[in-house]
Parts: C-alpha cells; structure tokens; sequence
C-alpha cells in the first residue's frame, strides 16, 4: 500500500490532470478570445457557453449512467482517459476560428466548444472517481493522492499560466496567433496526458466483490439512491457556487488587466501565485486528522472572501492585486483541489447506506452543478459588461463598463465565496466517517 502513496505513483496519477489542467488555463481565455479576437459581441460568447454547458450538464449524466454499467478488461473508469486526445485536437481546432462571416463563426465556435467542453471533458471527467476508488482504496491514501494530485497539478498549470500571458501579447493579436498557442500546449498535453492510462491499472473494490449485482443497477434505482444520498445535495450546490466564483474571477481577470491595470503581460504575475499555492494543499492530510476535511476548507473560503474584498482598497495597485489574488485564490483553492476526496467520501457514503455503489451518476450529479456554475459565469459576466457597455472595438472603455469589471474581479467572487461557505457549513460526512472508522 505503501506504494500507492509514493511520489512516483502520485506523479504519474497527476498526469492526466495536469493536461486536463492545461485545457482548463487555455479554455478561461475562450471568451477573451472570442470577443476581442474573433469579433463577437460578448453577450452572444455568454449564451454559447451557457447552452453548452447546460448540454453538458444533461451529457454529463448520461457518462455518469454509462460509468456505473461499465466494466471492461481495462476497468471501470481507466477506459475513459482514452478521449484525451481528441479533446486536445478539438480544443485546436476551437482556437483556429476561420473568417467565413459571423454567423458561420457563431456555429463553428458553438460546435467546436460543445465537442471540447460537452462530449470529451464530460468523458474524460466522468470515470475519474471510479478510477481513483480503485487505485487507491483507503481514505487516508486517497487523500494524500488528492493532495498531491492538486499540487502537481498546480505546479503544472501555474507556469502554463504564467506563459500564457506572454505568449498572447505576442502572438495573440490576430486569429491565426490563437493556432500557434493551442498547439504549444496541445501537443505535450496529448501525450503527458495518456501516462496514466498506461501506467496506473485498477482493482476491485470490496462492494463489488461482496455484491456482484451492483452493475446491473437500473436507472429508476440509481436515481433513488442518488435522493437518498443527501450529502450530494451539500456538495454539489457547493460546487457550482465554487465554479462560478473561479470561472468569474478567471476570465475576468484578462479584463482587468487589459483595461484596469493597462497592461497584459503583467497578468503573469498572477500565474506566479501557483507556484506557492499547491504548498497549501500539503495541509491537507495534516488537516483531515487534525481539523477534519472540510474545516480546512471552511478556513480556505474565509481567506478567500477576504482576498477579494481587500483589492477594493486601490483597484488599480499592481502589488495590492497580485498580494490580494494569491490571498484569495489560496483560499478557493482549498476547496476546488479536494472536492474529489469529499466526493468519494460521498460515494463511500451511498454505499456503506444502501450496499450499492453508484460513482458514476454521484460523480455526474455533481459534475453537472459545476458545469451549470461555469455555464452561468459567462452568461453573468457577457450580461453585466454588456448592460454595462463593454464595447470590443473600443480602446478605452466607458466608466461603467470599468467599475463592472472591478465588480466582477472583486465585491461579486467574495459574496460568492461567503454563499460556498454557509453552503459547506451542513456538511459534516468526514466527522461521521472518522467515528465510524475509529
């Protein structure tokens, strides 16, 4: 077992996440890519995401339903990394938007978006619980996985960020720049990101061997005990909360840098905040024995509001921003890079209740509030900057077009975070299974 917690075994485990990561630090900029290099007007960049990520939602349903009935000589979730590649390819393809008028560019955008963010991240995405749950199959060593899982990951994502920035000043002025930066990142992705498929096998967990019957779950069942399981009605309305804090705060970020602090390339500088952030998370295992999971949580999201109400001070400080965003995503952070662990606590949960375990559809329930809290971001943040008179074209934007964009980089994520944290305050499923299991 001792095994299954090495940094080797952790490393290779992360590597999947790390090319899902770096699609997730190229995809925030959709929107800026969208509105300001494309041309579209940001109202209709929102409601293209939205419909998206509501098909998603619906999608990500159906993977959870088609996860609970797999059951392959590869296992039950490891099949799943296999749509890696094609998700790379589409996210290429999404980037080289041609100039065949706007409305062709509306369909091609939506198309593409849909195929990256609907079908292949919904795939890749729906058999990781199942695959964590049976490579790793005690709780202490899911959570060290998970901690170091988010570290990696971090580390990873942290100096994708921190080019990202360089490379869009310098290349990302015209459409077909756009081409070359997904390629920078699509090509070493699609290959870190099938390591772990190779690598990492998985094994039968114990519910399955005592209960064979368990594949064979109908809809009408799953959907029962999925109602019965009240710890995903806490943990999943927290996850969209989350998602729509963390997609706000990061689009708008280039926003704010664009037009608030007047200059791109300083946006970097916030990349670098990563770099300490995963030091965060070794806390983790530390915090589950001694204040539980979700305290170390609670902590995190306190830190968070603060982080975004003190920019507040002077909006257009350099320093006070970079100080206040390492605040405030630390804080975020905490929650975003261990949902997976509450989720399998949630799982374990179901099972040890009913006798049956359901990991694909709790994962899919949950997975769809994220997806609906990253859908609704873009519509909030298209639909305010719009009412606000956030024109593309111009080169100075008008006073309340400004002041929205400091809203949504400040005031707005903090009120977000408060709601996560009232949210996570009914949860109290890692207290009950530490009394259990001692």
């Amino acid at each position: 077992m001792a095994e299954k917690h090495s940094f080797r075994f952790v490393s290779l485990w992360a590597t999947k996440s790390i090319a899902m990561g770096m699609s997730g630090v190229l995809m925030m900029q959709f929107t800026f890519y969208a509105s300001d290099i494309v041309g579209l007007d940001i109202g209709i960049v929102g409601v293209i995401m939205l419909v998206s990520r509501l098909l998603d939602a619906a999608f990500g349903l159906i993977v959870g339903f088609v996860v609970d009935r797999t059951n392959t000589r590869l296992g039950k979730g490891r099949p799943f990394d296999l749509f890696m590649i094609p998700m790379w390819v589409c996210v290429v393809l999404l980037f080289s938007t041609p100039d065949f008028g706007q409305t062709g560019q509306i369909m091609y955008i939506f198309a593409f978006f849909s195929l990256t963010t609907v079908v292949f991240q919904s795939l890749l995405s729906g058999g990781e619980a199942a695959y964590l749950g049976r490579a790793v199959s005690d709780d202490q060593g899911r959570a060290k996985v998970t901690s170091g899982n988010g570290i990696l990951v971090m580390i990873v994502c942290t100096i994708g960020s921190i080019i990202l920035p360089q490379l869009m000043a310098t290349w990302g002025t015209q459409p077909e720049g756009w081409r070359m930066i997904a390629l920078v990142y699509a090509i070493p992705m699609c290959v870190l990101g099938m390591v772990r498929f190779f690598t990492i096998k998985e094994k039968p967990v114990l519910s399955e061997e005592s209960s064979p019957s368990n594949e064979k779950i109908g809809v009408k069942e799953s959907v029962g005990l999925i109602i019965r399981n009240k710890y995903i009605f806490i943990l999943a309305p927290a996850a969209l909360i989350c998602n729509l804090a963390l997609t706000i705060s990061t689009i708008i970020t280039t926003f704010y840098f664009s037009h608030i602090i007047g200059d791109l390339r300083m946006m970097s500088f916030t990349g670098m905040i990563g770099i300490v952030t995963p030091l965060i998370l070794l806390l983790f295992p530390v915090a589950i024995r001694k204040l539980g999971g979700m305290n170390f949580v609670r902590v995190g999201l306190i830190f968070a509001i603060v982080g975004n109400l003190v920019r507040l001070i002077n909006p257009t400080s350099l320093p006070l921003v970079i100080a206040s965003q390492f605040i405030a995503m630390t804080g975020l952070t905490t929650f975003i890079m261990t949902q997976g662990y509450f989720l399998l606590q949630v799982i374990d949960y179901g099972a040890q209740k009913s006798g049956k375990r359901t990991e694909g559809l709790i994962a899919a329930v949950n997975g769809l509030h994220s997806k609906v809290g990253a859908g609704l971001a873009s519509v909030i943040i298209g639909g305010l900057m719009g009412v606000a008179g956030y024109n593309a074209i111009l080169s100075e934007q008008p006073d309340s077009a400004v002041n929205m964009i400091i809203a949504l980089f400040t005031w707005i994520p903090a009120i977000l975070c408060a709601l996560i944290l009232v949210t996570v305050h009914f949860y109290d499923l890692d207290k009950k299974l530490s009394i259990k299991s001692n």
